[in-house]
């Protein structure tokens, strides 16, 4: 895979003509419709800049896409690259670029998502959103965190939130594959190989399945049962980790796939009876993948460990453009449903509950305490 600037370039070497089939593609099979409704989202570079264009393309009367600088890229990259596509796809005059949320004419704003250009999403947001607006948790409720969408608020103010459940729309798939990518870039040749998976994501079955196809032998460390684990293809070796069991089976395996259940949850070190350090010297061959492990990343990679995530800074939606507008565009639908059920006088909590029945939403509990991290 082509990275860094040529992969990002506002030219030719950017796949923006097959983006815009895939995005078409991708409107039609979802239905999704934002005729006369304005859209609060994020300018970015990669991949990432496609958002703006989604809304505007399925219709969308108005949207604001907010640039600013990350660590990847400057607002300056991120306003090229999301203008230079919304001009591939015809939609350049329904597309205002912002270098900030709350320069954005808010009393007219139906959807907000949650991308990282326009966190947070809090009070001085929400309080200045059409009454009828709904905000979208584009990468669903487990990540969701109270610092990133103040969704108390939300539930104050009348404003309908909801996540996208993203099994419900296939994106772990993806997840398997960028996991099959970054194996290959790590060195580890998958078939022949043996492999130990840790952790309870809910992708890990799709993991596991798109290893063992790949030819590869697959441990696994995890709370199910060893008949369910064969169902996906694997080798149960443990219920975690750090079990003693499973430490003693690392030695077998060519490579570690880390799936924490939540992103922050921590396999190794703070918290785990397993040490990096002690892990690294013990099996000083194995490479390591993670999915939203940074910190274990991190102090694997410190020890002395090849380490890697799929794809790049924004994973799996920096290595493919069909998990990127697959999840967009589920999440806009998600948001288009929530909105329309409010202009009909709906409730928040009934719009929310629509969306669930209708769009693959995911709800926040009742009880928004018991998500807080």
């Amino acid at each position: 895979m082509t990275q860094g600037p040529d992969r990002d370039a506002c030219d030719l070497r950017f796949p923006g003509l097959q983006a815009l089939r895939l995005i078409r593609r991708e409107i039609e099979r979802t239905r999704l419709d934002l005729t006369g409704l304005r859209v609060l989202t994020e300018a970015a570079v990669g991949y990432r800049r496609l958002t703006p264009a989604i809304a505007a393309l399925a219709g969308a009367d108005q949207v604001y896409a907010v640039g600013r600088d990350s660590a990847v890229a400057s607002r300056r990259d991120a306003e090229e690259q999301t203008a230079y596509f919304a001009g591939l796809a015809h939609v350049e005059r329904r597309l205002t670029l912002l270098p900030t949320r709350l320069q954005a004419p808010l009393r007219t704003i139906d959807v907000v998502t949650d991308l990282p250009g326009v966190r947070p999403v809090d009070e001085s947001v929400i309080r200045n959103v059409a009454d009828t607006a709904a905000v979208t948790l584009m990468a669903g409720v487990d990540r969701w965190r109270p610092s990133d969408t103040d969704a108390a608020t939300c539930r104050r103010q009348g404003v309908a939130v909801a996540g996208l459940d993203e099994e419900a729309v296939g994106l772990h798939r993806f997840t398997a594959q960028g996991v099959l990518h970054a194996l290959l870039e790590l060195g580890v040749e998958i078939t022949g190989s043996s492999i130990m998976v840790a952790g309870e994501a809910r992708a890990l079955p799709y993991v596991v399945r798109a290893l063992t196809r790949s030819g590869g032998r697959v441990l696994v460390a995890a709370q199910a049962t060893a008949g369910r684990i064969e169902l996906y293809g694997g080798e149960k070796a443990g219920d975690a980790l750090d079990d003693d069991a499973v430490v003693g089976r690392l030695s077998e395996a060519d490579a570690l796939v880390l799936c924490p259940a939540a992103a922050g949850t921590r396999l190794v070190g703070p918290g785990t009876r397993i040490d990096a350090v002690r892990l690294a010297a013990a099996t000083p061959h194995v490479a390591v993948v993670g999915l939203d492990a940074g910190d274990d990343l991190r102090a694997l990679e410190s020890a002395g460990l090849r380490c890697g995530a799929p794809g790049g800074p924004a994973g799996i939606f920096d290595l493919l453009p069909q998990a990127l507008i697959t999840r967009c565009a589920a999440g806009l639908k998600v948001a288009e449903v929530m909105t329309r059920a409010r202009r009909r006088g709906s409730s928040p909590l009934a719009a929310e509950q629509l969306a669930a029945d209708e769009a693959h939403a995911e709800l926040l509990p009742q009880d928004l305490r018991a998500l807080r991290r």
